[in-house]
């Protein structure tokens, strides 16, 4: 193909086959709106005064996300609805004075001993709900309480329970076990072609761009472990946050996060060759069992632990000295992966405020320009070796304003901000995080 050829044939193209609208990050519940408080609050006040239906409906109204798409009402006399969360829809009906709620997780072809006694680990695992197999062999995730006992407590954190196990442990217990056979029963919307291609094409060259690094860089492993392990981690998280991976694939990254963190006996060496080893594996994907994890889901429940600002603030100052010492000494693509390594380890384990979720979402816009050219709506921040200061400050400016409604007092410190490289430009907004002041409006 031609010069010319070229140039015509991308024009040709609709910018619907080249873009995607995206979301980012771990599904969270912690964002609830006023209307939300105000039911859960009524929920309680229900509850107290033995209002008990009242206070179930009121608890429904609070668990819906802002769209309402997460839950099904059938009927409020009796009251009878479904949830969804991820691959996964979980019954709740209210019989005979007592609160059912149940999941089904897959078939069973045939029984077997050591599957049964998987099943009565994970029970001993749980606080609320119970694993049980029915009639038609069908293993499912189970929680009962008599009405009475059903305050919006308990239902919260027993429902949660449910809902996150019943959406994990299908992926998993498929793979464990061959004689078992999916029940598939949420919310499940395919990712298009052109976003499958995208997210799969950057899973790989986020690894090995990092690999590249680790091994050909000035700083070898043996003499600084620690910068390898940053740029690694920094990489898994952001293929977590970008990408948004579904089933097995999250709990393989979760289970990679955990063995690197974990207080054991092993040594930094000993963490970082089977850190390295485990994303090999997840390189060595192939594409069909990637494209399998890449698709879009709804959910009523989040695993990441909300977060208040001093808390990110620590982990910030824990790690802005080690940064400077490799600007310093003009380590510059570490320093960036360490900054990437506290934006992407915040966002995977934390549900931030949204100022500062919303200030790290930006250092990923300029780090990963390229991604983010196929990603709808977002207007480009940095091209051709230059940041935008103009984009980058409508976009600040945006931000304020929509914020401002919760904190009157939100300004961002734009004098943190510089523009001459990635590096300096994220390692501001690092700053610009770290100088955030959040008091809610009363």
């Amino acid at each position: 193909m031609s010069f010319f050829d070229r140039i015509f044939s991308k024009k040709s193209q609709s910018a619907d086959t080249l873009c995607y609208e995206a979301s980012f990050g771990r599904y969270t519940d912690a964002y609830k709106s006023d209307a939300q408080f105000e039911a859960w609050d009524r929920a309680i006040e229900q509850f107290e005064k033995q209002e008990y239906r009242k206070s179930l409906l009121d608890f429904i109204e609070y668990i819906k996300n802002p769209e309402g798409s997460n839950i099904i009402l059938h009927s409020e006399q009796p009251v009878s609805f479904d949830m969804l969360q991820g691959s996964k829809t979980i019954e709740c009906r209210l019989k005979s004075g007592v609160v059912f709620v149940e999941c089904r997780i897959a078939a069973v072809s045939e029984m077997n001993i050591g599957f049964m006694r998987r099943l009565l680990d994970l029970n001993y695992e749980l606080k609320y709900v119970r694993y049980g197999l029915t009639e038609d062999r069908v293993v499912v995730l189970r929680f009962d309480t008599p009405l009475t006992d059903a305050s919006p407590y308990k239902l919260y954190f027993a429902l949660k329970e449910l809902s996150i196990h019943a959406d994990k442990q299908d992926d998993l217990l498929l793979q464990e076990f061959s004689f078992l056979h999916p029940v598939r029963s949420g919310k499940i919307e395919p990712a298009l072609p052109a976003e499958a291609d995208h997210k799969l094409a950057f899973f790989r060259s986020a690894i090995d761009k990092a690999f590249h690094l680790v091994d050909h860089g000035k700083l070898k492993t043996e003499q600084y472990p620690a910068a390898t392990g940053y740029i690694l981690l920094a990489a898994m998280y952001k293929l977590d946050y970008l990408i948004r991976p579904e089933g097995g694939l999250v709990d393989r990254i979760e289970q990679i996060h955990k063995s690197y963190f974990a207080q054991d006996q092993k040594n930094i060496q000993l963490k970082l060759k089977h850190l390295r080893q485990e994303m090999v594996k997840l390189r060595q994907m192939s594409d069909d069992d990637l494209k399998a994890e890449i698709y879009h889901t709804i959910s009523t429940f989040g695993i990441t632990t909300p977060a208040t600002l001093p808390v990110l603030h620590e982990l910030i100052d824990r790690e802005t000295q080690s940064i400077q010492w490799y600007i310093d000494q003009e380590y510059n693509e570490y320093a960036l992966g360490m900054v990437e390594y506290i934006a992407g380890f915040s966002l995977f384990n934390f549900a931030l405020p949204l100022p500062a979720k919303d200030l790290l979402h930006l250092i990923f816009r300029v780090t990963e320009a390229e991604f983010f050219k196929n990603i709808k709506g977002n207007q480009t921040l940095y091209d051709r070796g230059k940041i935008s200061k103009a984009a980058v400050r409508a976009e600040l400016n945006r931000l304020e304003s929509i914020h401002q409604k919760k904190y009157l007092a939100l300004a961002f410190d734009h004098k943190k901000l510089r523009y001459d490289s990635p590096l300096t430009f994220a390692y501001g907004i690092l700053q610009m995080v770290r100088g955030l002041q959040l008091q809610k409006a009363r």
